[in-house]
């Protein structure tokens, strides 16, 4: 099983304004590489708001000198091929990967991806809530929250422990038992990570 968790951070209240992202390849059962970029955002979306500054500490100065998107993805890309692509809140890196993809226009990457946010809330029951810090504390895995690395890392021990917990070895196997629908993304689209709803009989 190779898998790729990624954690993006962004700059403004623009879904599309990345400013860094952290990358942590698992294969057989443990974290093989990582990388992190900090990345200067599209010059139309160069801004930092101060509200997205207190919660990664990610300033304009600290990315001046920092590569656009475009450049980061050549690096980025090859990581994707005949992976899974794993994300905790998929929808909204997946969404900042893909509004990104399009200011550049660049097409889609073909990948399959799956949310630990869902996978955590189908594995763990009683949790106070199912962010990643939340459950990552209840794992007794301690990490800096809010930088895309440490982030990146945090997710990929949520879906090392989900694996564990179900007794599985698969995404595909783990994503069935949790009612997973995974996600993907291909040219000229996307389908999102999806649970399935119970359905209520009627008496």
């Amino acid at each position: 099983m190779r898998a790729v968790c990624i954690d993006f951070e962004t700059a403004n209240g623009f879904i599309g304004s990345a400013c860094s992202v952290g990358i942590a390849v698992l294969e057989e059962g443990q974290i093989v590489d990582t990388n992190y970029w900090l990345i200067k955002p599209h010059p139309r979306y160069c801004y930092f708001d101060p509200l997205n500054v207190s919660i990664h500490g990610i300033k304009a100065q600290d990315v001046k000198d920092a590569p656009e998107f475009d450049f980061i993805y050549g690096q980025l890309s090859p990581l994707f091929e005949n992976a899974y692509v794993i994300a905790h809140n998929a929808s909204f890196d997946m969404s900042v990967l893909r509004h990104v993809l399009d200011l550049y226009q660049i097409p889609y990457p073909e990948i399959d991806y799956l949310c630990t946010y869902k996978t955590a809330l189908k594995t763990w029951s009683g949790l106070d809530n199912y962010k990643l810090d939340t459950v990552c504390r209840f794992l007794n895995h301690d990490f800096a929250h809010h930088n895309a690395l440490e982030d990146a890392i945090a997710c990929g021990n949520v879906l090392l422990s989900a694996l564990s917990a179900r007794g599985v070895t698969t995404i595909k196997e783990l994503a069935a038992l949790v009612g997973m629908r995974l996600g993907k993304l291909y040219a000229g689209g996307y389908n999102p990570c999806s649970i399935a709803k119970r359905t209520s009989k009627k008496a």
